[in-house]
């Protein structure tokens, strides 16, 4: 008797706690975007990309990034690591923005994949997606760096779970193996 209460409440307790858990994640029907690894790695690079007069497409990136999904840039010497949602990462986009303008200065931004490594087993992969940052769509790159890109699947769709990255430096170059193959 004492071991069937416990099953009801366990029951229970799983049947309350899931549409709580579920009603967070953007539930809109799965995007073209995230059909499959290299659909949803391009939708990250156009979301990102954007004219002068233009801002990142921030929905796309909403629609393609876990509810939870983690976006972490570079960390300076000495600096704690700066993790942000997809939220957090437009406000401080915005941020540097309005800052820029003060200035009076504003530039696009265009990031391109120039070279990728995958591993994938079942339902989840680690993307290690070199690329180039420009001003212009045609400009000289003026970074280049490398994306890891953590992605899993659910019964629907792929998901970004995290994107970190790092930058290039002269001291540090892009390791061969993670650039294009030369012919």
């Amino acid at each position: 008797m004492m071991r069937a209460r416990f099953v009801i409440a366990a029951l229970l307790l799983v049947t309350g706690m899931a549409p709580a858990q579920t009603t967070r994640r953007r539930e809109a029907p799965p995007p073209a975007d995230a059909a499959s690894p290299e659909s949803i790695v391009a939708a990250l690079y156009a979301s990102v990309s954007h004219a002068p007069d233009a801002s990142p497409d921030f929905e796309r990136m909403r629609s393609i990034f876990l509810y939870v999904g983690m976006i972490l840039g570079p960390r300076k010497t000495g600096e704690d690591f700066k993790v942000r949602d997809v939220d957090q990462f437009e406000e401080s986009y915005k941020k540097a923005i309005a800052a820029q303008k003060e200035k009076g200065q504003t530039s696009g931004f265009f990031e391109r994949e120039i070279a990728r490594r995958t591993d994938c087993f079942a339902n989840v992969c680690q993307i290690f997606s070199t690329y180039e940052s420009r001003h212009t769509a045609d400009a000289t790159p003026f970074e280049r760096g490398i994306n890891s890109i953590q992605l899993v699947r659910d019964d629907k769709r792929w998901w970004i779970a995290s994107v970190a990255w790092d930058v290039e430096k002269p001291e540090r170059p892009i390791p061969a193996a993670y650039l294009p193959a030369k012919s």
